[in-house]
């Protein structure tokens, strides 16, 4: 079988060939295994992350600790998880981007250098203004370790920029969610990323727990073990590969902040001296995010016709455990005014919001962090009777977190939701609850992924919503008419 190390350096090798051909220069060994991401894609601008390590692969020979939950276990006093397998150290040194259209007919961009090291896990974020609407460009992170040394070659990859807001276009892109270490199903990453990439979608949303601090090895209990478990998960060849040729937008749920159902000032004594708080930091850190001081709720359209709200739902919310009533909150009253207020303002004629937690559900008897539960029953019942009176049939809603994939219609308020369930058949979970016929239009407990087109010129199929599996194929499919606006 073909080894993640010989995956790792093809892939490397690939991109170092194709910067060679795009920028003219001799290859080089590439300081950056942890790749890059392409995020927060506008009109005229977008979001790079970048990172030098100080190898040009990962680590594929240090200690392998794949337990999951209960059996997961912290960091041990005296390891290093640089020495783990699947570490990827950062380097100290430089970075910078070029961008360019593909036409070439355009403006080429070119950053600064800028100095990386430990106080930011040795990553950027490039803030790119000035792009063209509609415009295909490619795009190459330079890496170099010191400002006398020369260049490290070139990782490349590309994006396309988002339409004009009045313009309608034509638009495909994907979701998915729940990927933990130690459920990949093939020894270079998970089958959706080379699926989801074939289907060449304009963007990814990945809605939460792209990683999982609390229940696999090794248990977070420090920054270093934290940013261990981006390193591990973002170096896999089929994430790398992916992830700088289709852009996304990242959100946060429980495990990849701080612990299971974790909400503001929770501590768990098994995370040790790492708090909520470093969670909170260390996603904006390591993956294309918001500006700092901008909250992580946000929305984006693409062209005329569709709009997608990103609502956070971690930062705001009450305890899990407190009584339910008006107060209680998982959106908080700020975020929750902003909803209704940017539903309502929205000329789009589609409005998503991906959510990274149920509204409709059925979830789980047991669980109680998410609005499908009764510990928040209060503010989901007052949320769809809302969108049914203000938005009826114009708001879809599409969710991660649960293990198995849905499409749920809300008796109650007619709401549509869809979840894509987890990103390998081994972490699909059955719901304890089982078929619902009362919401389920279908239900399938296995992993996969959500892939969604909007084609403005087709009145009867105007919007295509398809569950598909790992590899890519359809296991149901769901098409909308095009409503009036």
């Amino acid at each position: 079988m073909t080894t993640q190390t010989q995956l790792a350096r093809r892939e490397m090798l690939a991109a170092t060939l194709a910067s060679a051909a795009l920028w003219g220069k001799e290859p080089a060994q590439l300081h950056q295994a942890t790749g890059l991401k392409i995020g927060e894609i506008t009109p005229e601008s977008a979001v790079i992350w970048t990172r030098r390590t100080q190898s040009v692969a990962r680590l594929d020979s240090g200690l392998r600790r794949k337990g999951h939950a209960p059996n997961a276990v912290p960091v041990k006093p005296g390891e290093d998880v640089n020495t783990f397998e699947g570490a990827c150290p950062g380097g100290a040194g430089l970075v910078r981007v070029r961008i360019e259209p593909v036409s070439g007919r355009a403006r080429r961009l070119r950053t600064p250098w800028v100095e990386v090291g430990p106080e930011g896990d040795f990553s950027h974020l490039f803030r790119v203004e000035g792009l063209r609407p509609d415009t295909a460009y490619k795009l190459a992170v330079e890496t170099r370790p010191a400002r006398n040394k020369p260049e490290e070659g070139a990782l490349t990859g590309g994006f396309h920029t988002a339409p004009e807001v009045s313009k309608p276009a034509e638009v495909s892109f994907a979701l998915s969610s729940c990927q933990i270490y130690c459920r990949t199903d093939r020894p270079d990453g998970y089958n959706i990323y080379p699926s989801i990439q074939k289907l060449n979608p304009r963007f990814l949303l990945s809605c939460g727990d792209n990683v999982y601090y609390d229940s696999e090895d090794p248990v977070v209990n420090s920054i270093a073990a934290a940013r261990y478990h981006w390193q591990r998960m973002y170096s896999l060849p089929t994430l790398v590969e992916c992830l700088r040729h289709v852009p996304g937008y990242w959100q946060k749920d429980d495990h990849d902040v701080y612990t299971d159902d974790g909400w503001p000032g929770r501590s768990v004594a098994k995370h040790g001296a790492f708090t909520f708080e470093n969670g909170q930091t260390i996603f904006r850190e390591q993956v294309p995010s918001p500006a700092s001081g901008k909250p992580m709720f946000r929305t984006f359209r693409w062209g005329s016709e569709l709009e997608l709200w990103l609502p956070d739902s971690r930062d705001y919310r009450s305890p899990n455990d407190a009584p339910d009533g008006p107060a209680k909150s998982i959106w908080g009253p700020e975020q929750k005014k902003w909803l209704k207020d940017s539903l309502n303002a929205s000329t789009a004629r589609w409005k998503i919001m991906v959510n990274p937690n149920p509204i409709v559900g059925p979830d789980h008897a047991r669980k109680n962090d998410n609005h499908a539960n009764p510990a928040f029953a209060t503010e989901s019942r007052e949320f769809r009777q809302w969108l049914k009176d203000n938005a009826a049939g114009r708001v879809l809603v599409m969710n991660g977190d649960r293990h198995w994939q849905y499409h749920s219609v809300d008796p109650e308020s007619g709401l549509h939701e869809w979840s894509c369930g987890p990103a390998s058949d081994e972490h699909a979970v059955p719901p304890s609850r089982g078929e619902d016929k009362r919401y389920h239009r279908f239900l399938r407990v296995k992993g996969g992924f959500i892939t969604v087109k909007l084609n403005p010129a087709d009145a009867d199929a105007n919007l295509v919503f398809e569950h598909r599996d790992v590899m890519g194929a359809v296991a149901y499919r769901q098409v909308y008419k095009r409503p009036a606006v």
